[in-house]
């Protein structure tokens, strides 16, 4: 089974940037100011949240984080 699902979603509502780079729980996190860096038992990256996100730079900068998710291969979904 493939557990990569690699997305990036942005929530508008709750101003949340999150990028997810596998489909499974997390055991342990790290919070740096308004983001919180989740890791998987090995010390994998599971998913990043960058909370209170200004959308008005998400807009400006949104063309820059399509080439990202492009070049990566890795959907961008925007809520």
């Amino acid at each position: 089974m493939n557990r990569n699902i690699s997305k990036i979603l942005y929530d508008k509502k709750s101003k949340v940037l999150s990028i997810a780079v596998k489909k499974i729980k997390s055991a342990d996190s790290d919070i740096y100011g308004n983001i919180v860096i989740d890791y998987d038992k090995r010390g994998g990256i599971v998913r990043i949240n960058f909370y209170d996100f200004n959308f008005k730079n998400f807009g400006d900068n949104r063309k820059l984080l399509k080439d990202f998710s492009k070049n990566l291969k890795i959907p961008l979904l925007v809520k």
